[in-house]
């Protein structure tokens, strides 16, 4: 079992502490180290059942601003009926978030692999090396152009036309890289929003320009311009997908 000292030195309130403390008792995880990764709205921790290292993420209901989360939720056919009540609507995001991860699984983009969902915790594949370090961020770590770039393309036509997803804060501080194999991972998916969702064309402009602008800084000579991103998204498609698709 959890022991209750590994988290109560955080925010969170007795329902988060139960719902941690459930997915020990239904053996989803079995003991919690420090955080990995912090964030406005979120913790990520590292736990392990038995020798297999997770990803907890739990989402601070009692601390976080949730100002601009509703915007990603309105227009989201999947959610209709959205509470104006705090805890609610993280919940909801939660759930989001988990829907989201499990669409973008079912067509190949390389995200977390989810395992459970109790409340507002995602219990998550963890990402990082056999000792529980987490690989770095794209933005933090030195790659090869042409091994990441097909890799970024691949993954978010996937995203955009097999799951009909725009990632809503697509950036290189929402990848993750192996740093041996340069192979990535996607990550963060709460706020990515259902192609059918009135503002996910400008949620999608806004991801090309911030990974390109990116792109641009650290590989200037490639000239990688929003409309070659864009195409080679198309062009990808039509090799997964069909030309008619």
């Amino acid at each position: 079992m959890i022991e209750k000292r590994k988290v109560e030195g955080y925010v969170f309130d007795n329902r988060t502490h139960e719902a941690i403390f459930k997915l020990s008792k239904n053996n989803i995880i079995d003991t919690i180290n420090s955080p990995i990764s912090s964030g406005k709205e979120a913790i990520t921790f590292l736990g392990f059942l038995k020798d297999t290292p997770l990803a907890l993420k739990i989402y601070k209901i009692e601390t976080s601003n949730f100002k601009n989360m509703d915007k990603y939720i309105k227009g989201d056919y999947r959610f209709k009926k959205i509470s104006k009540e705090k805890r609610e609507l993280f919940l909801i995001w939660a759930s989001k978030e988990y829907r989201n991860l499990s669409l973008c699984l079912k067509v190949g983009v390389k995200v977390p692999i989810v395992i459970a969902k109790e409340k507002n915790i995602i219990v998550m594949s963890f990402i990082g090396d056999k000792n529980g370090i987490p690989f770095p961020k794209l933005s933090e770590h030195k790659f090869s152009f042409e091994k990441v770039y097909p890799q970024i393309i691949d993954n978010y036509a996937k995203m955009l036309y097999g799951a009909k997803l725009v990632h809503a804060d697509f950036s290189a501080y929402n990848i993750l890289i192996n740093p041996e194999t340069e192979e990535i991972t996607v990550f963060d998916m709460g706020q990515a929003v259902v192609y059918s969702h009135s503002k996910s064309k400008d949620f999608l402009k806004r991801d090309i320009i911030n990974i390109t602008d990116f792109l641009n800084k650290k590989f200037p000579k490639k000239n990688t311009t929003y409309d070659s991103f864009l195409e080679d998204l198309k062009k990808r498609k039509e090799e997964i997908y069909g030309r008619d698709s």
